[in-house]
């Protein structure tokens, strides 16, 4: 078998050079310009918002990307259609990319062609596995520019099958071509993974051609790994869609916990067990919402009453509750001045809450001055955020 397939691809190889200089010396018509490459807004997978948070279910994975002469010619599919395919596949992987959250994950680039007149040449390894960023992968992919010369997948697939010898846990090999010439023997080079790493390592195909032979064959590889699936560049080329792809391919979705109730998961949440109904902040923090002070000043303000009916309101529904007023202020003058200013504030508070009918003994008052900001000191804006009470629950 394996010497049926180096002459099959020492054949293909001939083929492919002759095919070339044939292509070099044909005259070809003008081509007309190329509007730009689709916009892609990702979805945002790593958003505070969402019910879920996503972690790696994989440790590493290996692009294989095709960069032989068939993948010069134009797209006829639906995305980005006219680009040439190379263009396309490298789109496709760059949405990918920018729909990965950041998680701790490894990654490595091969690609496999490279040239009419360098036929030995057969693949390259872009980059050797190691911790992923997306500016890692963008910048590998700007560095492949051109798409020339056979096929020799078979190649990659071992080159890849080699980089994950590195990785101890769940791999992915995600396979970018039109599926055409194949050579190298890619269905023996994925049947070796598959004895090698078991079900350990899943392998994907997105078909990025023209033709129902070459879709075929990248089906073929998939079901020989027993492991993974097949797409289409057309397939996964919208936000959501794309999205789907990643967390099937990637991640893994843990429920987030609220366990407090205000609106701020566990896993965001600074100010654990505040009382249910009261006004949080962004860091789940009990504050004393819409009430900030003027520079040097604790007084406060009548249209800042309605504000603080809300701690009125949860102090008389939990008569059993007490509380700790924290003052706090922007860092301009000395740390002195302003533990005094900050304790000013957070007995202001208390002097309403008291007149207000909340027994005085429920409540305590501490100044932090501007040891605990919330927001940079550098603006006025974010000084008058550390201008601020915040309301801590004693059970």
């Amino acid at each position: 078998m394996r010497k049926t397939c180096l002459l099959v691809s020492l054949a293909a190889m001939v083929i492919a050079v002759l095919t070339g200089c044939a292509q070099i010396q044909s005259i070809t018509p003008e081509k007309k310009p190329l509007s730009s490459l689709e916009s892609f807004i990702p979805q945002d997978l790593s958003s505070k918002s969402l019910n879920v948070k996503y972690v790696p279910k994989i440790e590493s994975f290996v692009i294989i990307l095709d960069a032989s002469g068939s993948m010069d010619a134009a797209y006829t599919g639906t995305v980005n259609t006219g680009h040439p395919k190379f263009t396309v596949a490298k789109d496709i992987i760059s949405r990918m990319n920018q729909t990965l959250p950041k998680v701790d994950i490894n990654s490595a680039l091969v690609t496999f062609g490279h040239g009419f007149l360098t036929p030995l040449h057969k693949t390259l390894i872009v980059y050797d596995l190691t911790h992923h960023s997306r500016s890692l992968l963008e910048n590998a992919l700007g560095r492949s520019s051109k798409a020339q010369g056979s096929s020799p997948a078979g190649d990659a697939i071992e080159d890849a099958s080699n980089q994950l010898l590195a990785s101890s846990g769940q791999n992915a090999i995600i396979f970018v071509s039109d599926g055409e010439e194949l050579i190298g023997c890619p269905l023996e080079k994925v049947k070796e993974i598959k004895e090698l790493y078991g079900d350990k390592t899943c392998f994907y195909s997105i078909f990025v051609g023209n033709t129902e032979e070459g879709k075929s064959k990248l089906r073929e590889l998939v079901r020989e790994a027993k492991c993974g699936f097949s797409v289409t560049a057309d397939q996964i080329a919208s936000s959501s869609s794309m999205a789907d792809f990643v967390k099937e391919v990637f991640l893994n979705a843990i429920p987030r916990i609220d366990s407090d109730g205000d609106g701020v998961y566990d896993d965001e949440d600074e100010c654990p067990d505040t009382p249910e109904g009261a006004i949080v902040d962004s860091r789940g923090c009990w504050v004393v919402k819409g009430v900030t002070f003027d520079y040097k000043k604790w007084e406060i303000k009548e249209e800042f009453d309605s504000n603080l009916s809300n701690i009125v309101e949860i102090l008389e529904k939990n008569p059993e509750m007490h509380i700790r007023i924290e003052g706090h202020t922007d860092n301009i003058g000395s740390m002195g001045y302003n533990i005094d200013l900050s304790n000013k504030r957070s007995q202001a508070v208390k002097k309403y809450l008291v007149e207000k009918g909340i027994n005085e003994a429920r409540i305590t008052t501490e100044g932090f001055g501007f040891k605990v900001p919330i927001a940079p000191n550098t603006t006025e804006e974010g000084r008058a955020l550390n201008r601020r009470a915040e309301i801590v629950p004693i059970r």
